[in-house]
């Protein structure tokens, strides 16, 4: 799937989102940059990861990690 049907700048994304941005990673992310192909998201502390269209990526698993984020 496109990712940028799954995801829009701005959102909040968090908990360990299948591994996509590491195994150790929790941190809250925001999405800064999307493309049918890619996504920019980065975290509190700056870090940006990109992730990319793999087929793998589907809308239950994006919801999941959409609501395991935790909004200051």
């Amino acid at each position: 799937m496109k990712l940028n049907k799954l995801f829009e700048v701005g959102e909040k994304i968090g908990g360990f989102c299948n591994g996509y941005f590491g195994r150790d990673d929790y941190d809250n992310k925001t999405c800064v940059m999307v493309t049918s192909n890619y996504a920019v998201f980065v975290d509190n502390k700056g870090f940006a990861t990109v992730i990319n269209q793999d087929g793998g990526i589907n809308e239950d698993m994006t919801s999941e990690w959409k609501s395991e984020a935790s909004y200051d």
